[in-house]
Protein backbone atom coordinates (compact mmCIF):
# COMPACT_ATOMS: atom_id res chain seq x y z
CA UNK A 1 0.00 0.00 0.00
CA UNK A 2 1.30 3.43 -0.92
CA UNK A 3 -0.14 6.48 0.82
CA UNK A 4 0.46 10.21 0.66
CA UNK A 5 -1.00 12.65 3.16
CA UNK A 6 -1.09 16.33 2.34
CA UNK A 7 -2.29 19.04 4.69
CA UNK A 8 -3.53 22.24 3.11
CA UNK A 9 -6.12 24.92 3.84
CA UNK A 10 -6.21 26.66 0.48
CA UNK A 11 -9.23 26.92 -1.81
CA UNK A 12 -10.58 23.46 -2.52
CA UNK A 13 -10.47 23.60 -6.31
CA UNK A 14 -6.89 24.89 -6.36
CA UNK A 15 -5.90 22.41 -3.68
CA UNK A 16 -7.20 19.39 -5.51
CA UNK A 17 -5.93 20.50 -8.88
CA UNK A 18 -2.42 21.41 -7.76
CA UNK A 19 -1.69 18.69 -5.25
CA UNK A 20 -3.77 15.66 -6.18
CA UNK A 21 -4.01 16.20 -9.94
CA UNK A 22 -7.77 15.72 -9.97
CA UNK A 23 -10.14 18.68 -10.21
CA UNK A 24 -13.43 18.72 -8.31
CA UNK A 25 -16.02 21.45 -8.63
CA UNK A 26 -16.49 23.43 -5.43
CA UNK A 27 -20.19 22.66 -5.68
CA UNK A 28 -19.46 18.99 -4.90
CA UNK A 29 -18.38 19.74 -1.34
CA UNK A 30 -19.46 22.49 0.99
CA UNK A 31 -16.24 22.81 2.99
CA UNK A 32 -12.50 23.10 2.58
CA UNK A 33 -10.87 19.72 3.31
CA UNK A 34 -8.21 19.51 6.01
CA UNK A 35 -6.69 16.27 4.81
CA UNK A 36 -6.33 14.38 1.56
CA UNK A 37 -5.28 10.74 1.36
CA UNK A 38 -3.95 9.36 -1.91
CA UNK A 39 -3.31 5.63 -2.05
CA UNK A 40 -2.77 2.69 -4.37
CA UNK A 41 -6.03 0.98 -3.52
CA UNK A 42 -9.28 0.61 -5.48
CA UNK A 43 -12.24 1.61 -3.32
CA UNK A 44 -15.38 -0.44 -3.82
CA UNK A 45 -18.58 1.22 -4.94
CA UNK A 46 -20.03 0.47 -1.51
CA UNK A 47 -17.18 2.31 0.22
CA UNK A 48 -17.49 5.30 -2.12
CA UNK A 49 -21.22 5.44 -1.50
CA UNK A 50 -21.06 5.12 2.29
CA UNK A 51 -18.23 7.65 2.61
CA UNK A 52 -20.73 10.39 1.77
CA UNK A 53 -22.69 9.47 4.90
CA UNK A 54 -19.64 10.57 6.91
CA UNK A 55 -19.36 13.90 5.11
CA UNK A 56 -16.26 13.02 3.10
CA UNK A 57 -15.49 12.60 -0.58
CA UNK A 58 -13.90 9.48 -2.03
CA UNK A 59 -12.99 8.52 -5.56
CA UNK A 60 -10.92 6.01 -7.57
CA UNK A 61 -9.37 7.23 -10.81
CA UNK A 62 -8.79 5.32 -14.02
CA UNK A 63 -5.23 4.26 -13.20
CA UNK A 64 -5.93 2.81 -9.76
CA UNK A 65 -5.26 5.66 -7.34
CA UNK A 66 -7.96 6.31 -4.76
CA UNK A 67 -8.58 9.51 -2.82
CA UNK A 68 -10.28 10.15 0.51
CA UNK A 69 -10.77 13.85 1.17
CA UNK A 70 -12.28 15.70 4.11
CA UNK A 71 -11.91 16.67 7.74
CA UNK A 72 -9.71 14.36 9.79
CA UNK A 73 -12.43 13.46 12.32
CA UNK A 74 -14.86 12.51 9.57
CA UNK A 75 -12.21 10.45 7.78
CA UNK A 76 -11.32 8.63 11.00
CA UNK A 77 -14.97 7.90 11.74
CA UNK A 78 -15.37 6.49 8.24
CA UNK A 79 -12.31 4.24 8.20
CA UNK A 80 -12.87 3.05 11.79
CA UNK A 81 -16.35 1.91 10.78
CA UNK A 82 -14.76 -0.45 8.25
CA UNK A 83 -12.97 -3.09 10.28
CA UNK A 84 -10.46 -4.15 7.64
CA UNK A 85 -6.69 -4.53 8.16
CA UNK A 86 -5.84 -1.93 5.53
CA UNK A 87 -8.05 0.67 7.19
CA UNK A 88 -6.43 -0.12 10.54
CA UNK A 89 -3.13 0.76 8.90
CA UNK A 90 -4.67 4.03 7.73
CA UNK A 91 -5.72 4.94 11.26
CA UNK A 92 -2.17 4.31 12.51
CA UNK A 93 -0.69 6.35 9.66
CA UNK A 94 -3.08 9.23 10.28
CA UNK A 95 -2.16 9.30 13.95
CA UNK A 96 1.55 9.20 13.07
CA UNK A 97 1.03 12.09 10.68
CA UNK A 98 -0.46 14.39 13.29
CA UNK A 99 1.28 13.51 16.54
CA UNK A 100 4.28 15.28 18.02
CA UNK A 101 7.39 13.24 17.25
CA UNK A 102 10.20 12.81 19.76
CA UNK A 103 13.04 10.36 19.19
CA UNK A 104 15.85 9.44 21.57
CA UNK A 105 18.53 7.25 20.01
CA UNK A 106 20.94 5.53 22.39
CA UNK A 107 24.11 3.96 21.01
CA UNK A 108 27.75 3.70 22.08
CA UNK A 109 26.82 5.15 25.50
CA UNK A 110 25.52 8.36 23.92
CA UNK A 111 22.01 9.73 23.46
CA UNK A 112 20.92 11.68 20.40
CA UNK A 113 17.77 13.72 21.00
CA UNK A 114 15.67 14.29 17.89
CA UNK A 115 12.28 15.98 17.91
CA UNK A 116 10.05 18.18 15.78
CA UNK A 117 10.82 21.45 17.53
CA UNK A 118 14.58 21.66 16.90
CA UNK A 119 16.49 19.76 14.19
CA UNK A 120 19.97 18.41 14.88
CA UNK A 121 22.84 19.56 12.62
CA UNK A 122 24.90 17.06 10.63
CA UNK A 123 28.12 18.51 9.23
CA UNK A 124 29.64 17.13 6.03
CA UNK A 125 33.26 16.01 5.79
CA UNK A 126 34.51 14.52 2.51
CA UNK A 127 37.69 12.44 2.32
CA UNK A 128 37.87 12.84 -1.44
CA UNK A 129 39.11 15.42 -3.91
CA UNK A 130 36.15 14.66 -6.15
CA UNK A 131 33.36 16.11 -3.99
CA UNK A 132 31.46 18.95 -5.67
CA UNK A 133 32.01 21.52 -2.87
CA UNK A 134 35.69 22.13 -2.19
CA UNK A 135 35.45 23.51 1.40
CA UNK A 136 33.94 20.21 2.58
CA UNK A 137 37.04 18.28 1.53
CA UNK A 138 39.85 17.25 3.80
CA UNK A 139 42.44 14.49 4.17
CA UNK A 140 43.49 12.05 6.85
CA UNK A 141 46.12 14.42 8.24
CA UNK A 142 43.70 17.33 8.73
CA UNK A 143 40.47 15.59 9.66
CA UNK A 144 40.86 16.18 13.42
CA UNK A 145 41.16 19.92 12.81
CA UNK A 146 38.13 19.77 10.51
CA UNK A 147 36.03 17.99 13.15
CA UNK A 148 37.17 20.45 15.83
CA UNK A 149 36.08 23.38 13.64
CA UNK A 150 32.62 21.87 13.09
CA UNK A 151 32.22 21.21 16.81
CA UNK A 152 33.08 24.86 17.52
CA UNK A 153 30.30 25.82 15.09
CA UNK A 154 27.77 23.70 16.99
CA UNK A 155 27.56 20.48 15.01
CA UNK A 156 25.72 17.51 16.53
CA UNK A 157 26.73 14.81 14.04
CA UNK A 158 29.63 14.60 11.61
CA UNK A 159 29.11 12.66 8.40
CA UNK A 160 32.31 11.33 6.86
CA UNK A 161 32.20 10.43 3.18
CA UNK A 162 35.08 8.48 1.62
CA UNK A 163 33.45 8.55 -1.84
CA UNK A 164 32.03 11.33 -3.98
CA UNK A 165 28.32 11.10 -4.73
CA UNK A 166 28.16 14.02 -7.14
CA UNK A 167 26.45 13.27 -10.50
CA UNK A 168 28.79 11.29 -12.73
CA UNK A 169 31.35 10.60 -10.01
CA UNK A 170 33.69 7.69 -10.58
CA UNK A 171 32.78 4.87 -8.23
CA UNK A 172 35.52 3.53 -5.96
CA UNK A 173 35.59 0.09 -4.35
CA UNK A 174 34.92 -0.81 -0.74
CA UNK A 175 38.64 -1.63 -0.41
CA UNK A 176 39.50 1.93 -1.45
CA UNK A 177 36.96 3.33 0.99
CA UNK A 178 38.35 1.25 3.83
CA UNK A 179 41.88 2.35 3.02
CA UNK A 180 40.79 5.96 3.41
CA UNK A 181 38.82 5.35 6.59
CA UNK A 182 41.03 2.92 8.49
CA UNK A 183 41.65 4.24 12.05
CA UNK A 184 39.87 7.52 11.24
CA UNK A 185 36.88 6.81 13.48
CA UNK A 186 39.16 5.67 16.31
CA UNK A 187 41.16 8.89 16.09
CA UNK A 188 38.05 11.08 16.15
CA UNK A 189 36.53 9.19 19.08
CA UNK A 190 39.75 9.54 21.03
CA UNK A 191 39.74 13.32 20.63
CA UNK A 192 35.99 14.02 20.75
CA UNK A 193 33.91 11.72 22.92
CA UNK A 194 30.51 13.38 22.57
CA UNK A 195 30.11 14.11 18.87
CA UNK A 196 28.14 11.53 16.89
CA UNK A 197 30.09 9.96 14.01
CA UNK A 198 28.25 8.96 10.84
CA UNK A 199 29.91 7.19 7.92
CA UNK A 200 28.46 7.81 4.46
CA UNK A 201 28.77 4.51 2.58
CA UNK A 202 26.67 1.97 0.71
CA UNK A 203 29.23 -0.82 1.16
CA UNK A 204 28.64 -3.33 3.96
CA UNK A 205 32.38 -4.03 4.34
CA UNK A 206 33.07 -0.34 4.90
CA UNK A 207 30.20 -0.15 7.38
CA UNK A 208 31.54 -3.14 9.32
CA UNK A 209 35.07 -1.70 9.52
CA UNK A 210 33.81 1.65 10.81
CA UNK A 211 31.33 0.14 13.26
CA UNK A 212 34.11 -2.01 14.68
CA UNK A 213 36.12 1.19 15.19
CA UNK A 214 33.22 2.83 17.02
CA UNK A 215 31.14 4.67 14.40
CA UNK A 216 27.67 5.62 15.62
CA UNK A 217 25.64 5.82 12.40
CA UNK A 218 25.78 4.35 8.92
CA UNK A 219 24.40 6.69 6.23
CA UNK A 220 23.50 4.69 3.11
CA UNK A 221 22.09 6.65 0.16
CA UNK A 222 20.62 3.45 -1.29
CA UNK A 223 19.04 2.19 1.91
CA UNK A 224 20.46 -1.29 1.39
CA UNK A 225 19.81 -1.55 -2.36
CA UNK A 226 23.38 -1.31 -3.71
CA UNK A 227 24.90 -3.94 -1.40
CA UNK A 228 22.84 -7.02 -0.56
CA UNK A 229 24.70 -7.53 2.71
CA UNK A 230 24.18 -4.03 4.11
CA UNK A 231 20.90 -4.68 5.90
CA UNK A 232 22.31 -7.87 7.43
CA UNK A 233 25.29 -5.90 8.72
CA UNK A 234 23.08 -3.18 10.20
CA UNK A 235 20.85 -5.77 11.87
CA UNK A 236 23.90 -7.57 13.29
CA UNK A 237 25.33 -4.39 14.86
CA UNK A 238 21.87 -3.01 15.69
CA UNK A 239 23.19 0.48 15.04
CA UNK A 240 21.53 3.72 13.93
CA UNK A 241 20.98 3.55 10.18
CA UNK A 242 19.99 6.23 7.67
CA UNK A 243 17.90 4.70 4.90
CA UNK A 244 18.36 6.83 1.80
CA UNK A 245 16.49 6.70 -1.49
CA UNK A 246 18.58 6.49 -4.64
CA UNK A 247 17.66 3.69 -7.06
CA UNK A 248 20.68 4.41 -9.25
CA UNK A 249 24.36 5.05 -8.57
CA UNK A 250 25.82 8.57 -9.02
CA UNK A 251 28.02 7.46 -11.94
CA UNK A 252 24.86 6.79 -14.00
CA UNK A 253 22.85 9.95 -13.23
CA UNK A 254 24.08 12.24 -16.05
CA UNK A 255 22.80 9.82 -18.72
CA UNK A 256 19.43 9.11 -17.14
CA UNK A 257 15.96 10.56 -17.54
CA UNK A 258 14.43 9.85 -14.14
CA UNK A 259 10.80 8.81 -14.08
CA UNK A 260 8.49 8.13 -11.14
CA UNK A 261 4.77 7.49 -11.31
CA UNK A 262 4.55 9.43 -8.04
CA UNK A 263 7.93 10.26 -6.54
CA UNK A 264 6.65 10.79 -2.98
CA UNK A 265 4.74 7.50 -3.00
CA UNK A 266 7.73 5.67 -4.48
CA UNK A 267 9.96 6.99 -1.70
CA UNK A 268 7.49 6.01 1.02
CA UNK A 269 7.11 2.57 -0.50
CA UNK A 270 10.90 2.14 -0.60
CA UNK A 271 11.23 3.11 3.05
CA UNK A 272 8.44 0.76 4.11
CA UNK A 273 10.02 -2.14 2.23
CA UNK A 274 13.54 -1.63 3.59
CA UNK A 275 12.33 -1.05 7.15
CA UNK A 276 10.32 -4.29 6.97
CA UNK A 277 13.41 -6.18 5.77
CA UNK A 278 15.46 -4.82 8.66
CA UNK A 279 12.87 -5.89 11.20
CA UNK A 280 12.70 -9.36 9.63
CA UNK A 281 16.48 -9.60 10.12
CA UNK A 282 16.05 -8.91 13.85
CA UNK A 283 16.86 -5.21 13.95
CA UNK A 284 15.36 -3.66 17.10
CA UNK A 285 17.23 -0.50 18.09
CA UNK A 286 14.57 1.87 19.39
CA UNK A 287 14.20 4.87 17.04
CA UNK A 288 17.40 3.79 15.30
CA UNK A 289 16.07 3.98 11.73
CA UNK A 290 16.33 7.43 10.12
CA UNK A 291 14.84 8.15 6.69
CA UNK A 292 16.32 10.44 4.02
CA UNK A 293 14.51 11.13 0.72
CA UNK A 294 17.94 11.99 -0.74
CA UNK A 295 17.10 15.25 -2.48
CA UNK A 296 19.03 15.42 -5.76
CA UNK A 297 19.92 11.72 -5.86
CA UNK A 298 18.37 9.93 -8.86
CA UNK A 299 15.89 12.78 -9.18
CA UNK A 300 15.21 15.71 -11.48
CA UNK A 301 14.86 19.28 -10.17
CA UNK A 302 11.07 18.94 -10.48
CA UNK A 303 11.15 15.78 -8.37
CA UNK A 304 13.17 17.60 -5.71
CA UNK A 305 10.64 20.43 -5.54
CA UNK A 306 7.73 17.98 -5.38
CA UNK A 307 9.34 16.08 -2.49
CA UNK A 308 10.06 19.25 -0.54
CA UNK A 309 6.53 20.54 -1.23
CA UNK A 310 4.97 17.35 0.16
CA UNK A 311 7.68 16.50 2.69
CA UNK A 312 5.25 16.10 5.59
CA UNK A 313 3.97 12.93 3.91
CA UNK A 314 7.02 11.15 5.40
CA UNK A 315 5.64 11.74 8.90
CA UNK A 316 3.30 8.76 8.48
CA UNK A 317 6.28 6.42 8.91
CA UNK A 318 7.01 7.74 12.43
CA UNK A 319 10.78 7.79 11.86
CA UNK A 320 13.29 10.64 12.24
CA UNK A 321 13.62 12.49 8.94
CA UNK A 322 16.91 13.78 7.52
CA UNK A 323 16.92 16.56 4.92
CA UNK A 324 20.06 17.21 2.89
CA UNK A 325 19.81 19.89 0.22
CA UNK A 326 23.04 21.74 0.94
CA UNK A 327 24.43 23.57 -2.15
CA UNK A 328 22.97 20.98 -4.54
CA UNK A 329 22.59 21.68 -8.25
CA UNK A 330 18.79 21.94 -8.28
CA UNK A 331 19.11 25.05 -6.07
CA UNK A 332 21.20 26.77 -8.72
CA UNK A 333 18.74 25.73 -11.43
CA UNK A 334 15.77 27.11 -9.49
CA UNK A 335 17.54 30.40 -8.74
CA UNK A 336 18.53 30.83 -12.38
CA UNK A 337 15.00 30.17 -13.66
CA UNK A 338 13.07 32.15 -11.05
CA UNK A 339 15.40 35.17 -11.08
CA UNK A 340 16.12 35.01 -14.84
CA UNK A 341 19.87 34.84 -14.35
CA UNK A 342 22.12 34.29 -17.33
CA UNK A 343 24.20 31.68 -15.50
CA UNK A 344 23.41 28.93 -13.03
CA UNK A 345 24.92 29.76 -9.62
CA UNK A 346 27.87 27.51 -8.77
CA UNK A 347 28.06 25.63 -5.42
CA UNK A 348 29.91 28.52 -3.73
CA UNK A 349 26.93 30.80 -4.50
CA UNK A 350 24.17 28.50 -3.21
CA UNK A 351 24.25 29.13 0.55
CA UNK A 352 21.15 31.34 0.71
CA UNK A 353 19.26 28.98 -1.58
CA UNK A 354 20.31 26.05 0.61
CA UNK A 355 18.87 27.73 3.69
CA UNK A 356 15.65 28.56 1.86
CA UNK A 357 15.30 24.98 0.66
CA UNK A 358 15.07 23.55 4.19
CA UNK A 359 12.61 26.11 5.58
CA UNK A 360 9.38 24.37 4.65
CA UNK A 361 10.56 20.98 5.92
CA UNK A 362 11.33 22.52 9.31
CA UNK A 363 8.13 24.55 9.50
CA UNK A 364 6.08 21.46 8.62
CA UNK A 365 7.84 19.44 11.37
CA UNK A 366 9.25 17.07 8.77
CA UNK A 367 12.94 17.55 9.47
CA UNK A 368 14.75 16.12 12.50
CA UNK A 369 18.28 16.32 11.07
CA UNK A 370 19.71 18.85 8.60
CA UNK A 371 22.75 17.65 6.67
CA UNK A 372 24.81 20.65 5.63
CA UNK A 373 28.17 21.99 4.47
CA UNK A 374 27.53 25.18 6.46
CA UNK A 375 27.02 24.34 10.13
CA UNK A 376 27.23 27.81 11.68
CA UNK A 377 24.98 29.54 9.14
CA UNK A 378 22.43 26.71 9.18
CA UNK A 379 22.31 26.72 12.98
CA UNK A 380 21.56 30.45 13.03
CA UNK A 381 18.91 30.11 10.34
CA UNK A 382 17.15 27.31 12.22
CA UNK A 383 17.34 29.26 15.49
CA UNK A 384 15.29 32.07 13.95
CA UNK A 385 12.80 29.65 12.40
CA UNK A 386 12.42 27.87 15.74
CA UNK A 387 11.94 31.12 17.65
CA UNK A 388 9.17 32.22 15.28
CA UNK A 389 7.29 28.93 14.90
CA UNK A 390 7.48 28.00 18.58
CA UNK A 391 6.60 31.47 19.92
CA UNK A 392 3.77 31.41 22.48
CA UNK A 393 1.53 34.39 23.08
CA UNK A 394 1.51 35.62 26.67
Amino acid sequence: MKITYIYNSRDLQTYIKNNIHYTISKSVLNYIPALAIKMRLVLSEELIRTSKEFGIFSYTDSIGYSYIIGQKKNILDFIKSKKTPIFKDLVLALNNFDKVHKYNITYNQKILYLFDAKPAIMGIINLTEDSFYEPSRTNRENIINKVAALIDQGVDIIDIGPQSTRPGATEITSQEEMSKLSNIVKSIKKEFKNVWISVDTYYSDTAKLCLDEGADIINDISGGVFDGNMLKTIAKYNCPYIIGHSPYKPRDWPNMDFHYEDVVLDIINHFQAQIAKLYELGYNLHNGIIIDPCIGFSKSPIHNLEILNQIEALRILDKPILIGTSRKSFIGIVIKEFLHKTHTPVPHDRLIGSLGSIAQSIIKNACNIVRTHDVYQTKEFIALLDAIRNYQYA
